[in-house]
């Protein structure tokens, strides 16, 4: 087997060494340095839709999306320029033309990426002052609940249901300002609803059924474990508060599964309540 050529290249004037084909999102999460992004996401297609992870790249006429530029020999990059910030704090500020505030109640706060990023970047007002796109929660399972306001268009959840899944039950439809993720059966979701696209969501916009309204991240301890229910031994974490388990994922990514869990893996957890 040939041997992988390595590149080098600088970020933040730091000398990187990676292998040739790296993205330069990547190259700099080798070395811990943050770019934010909430479109890319490790082993599926690229979107670059975000636009949060722009960054610097020397004698480039304009910032560049480091989710889909390939690392070269000699590169450039900075990631923490006043320019960048700047572009980042903007990017966010257009994410929230039509994202309601209602953090408070929303299941995904203390977890949500959108609000970290905020809080980072300080784009704490807003220039528009036009009225925001409403639509009503749509229920399209027991366990898979839809807020359209909520949704930054990441698109994740329908590229993990189609490219890691391969089941295709969501797609997009309508066009800007007004587009909005759909299930197969356009009304309902029908599938095998393994949670995959709630786990992934980096906002509030897809919910848990058996989860909604009942804690906050930061009331729960989180246990590991090993999934029971077959022999593949896939590893879970549980969320409990009271000794009562509330919710199960692998957002730590460990264990042979990643961050997969089936639907019993992921909801089939209140057996603990069975008399038996």
């Amino acid at each position: 087997m040939a041997e992988q050529k390595l590149i080098k290249l600088k970020i933040n004037e730091r000398e990187v060494q990676v292998p040739q084909g790296t993205l330069v999102i990547e190259a700099t999460r080798r070395i811990g340095t943050e770019v934010p992004s909430f479109c890319y996401y490790p082993g599926l297609s690229l979107q670059a839709a975000c636009r949060m992870c722009l960054v610097e790249v020397e004698k480039a006429p304009k910032l560049q999306a480091a989710c889909t530029l390939v690392a070269t020999e000699g590169m450039m990059v900075r990631t923490d320029t006043e320019q960048v910030r700047q572009a980042r704090k903007y990017m966010l500020e257009f994410l929230l033309t039509n994202h309601p505030l209602d953090c408070p109640v929303c299941d995904k706060g203390g977890e949500c990426e959108l609000q970290d990023m905020v809080f980072r970047y300080g784009a704490d007002s807003s220039r528009f002052v036009e009225e925001k796109i409403h639509r009503p929660e749509e229920k399209w399972s027991e366990l898979v609940y839809y807020d359209a306001p909520r949704c930054i268009l990441c698109f994740r959840c329908v590229r993990v249901c189609d490219e890691g899944m391969d089941v295709k039950a969501l797609g997009v439809g309508m066009r800007g300002a007004n587009s909005v993720i759909i299930p197969n059966r356009g009304d309902h979701l029908e599938c095998e609803e393994c949670g995959m696209c709630i786990d992934i969501c980096p906002v509030g916009a897809l919910t848990s059924g058996t989860y909604r309204y009942k804690t906050r991240p930061w009331e729960m301890s989180y246990v590991s474990t090993v999934c029971t229910h077959c022999s593949n031994g896939c590893k879970t974490t549980l969320s409990v508060r009271n000794h009562e388990i509330l919710r199960s994922n692998n957002r730590d990514l460990s264990g042979i599964n990643k961050d997969f869990l089936c639907v019993k893996g992921r909801f089939g957890f209140d057996f603990t309540k069975h008399a038996e």
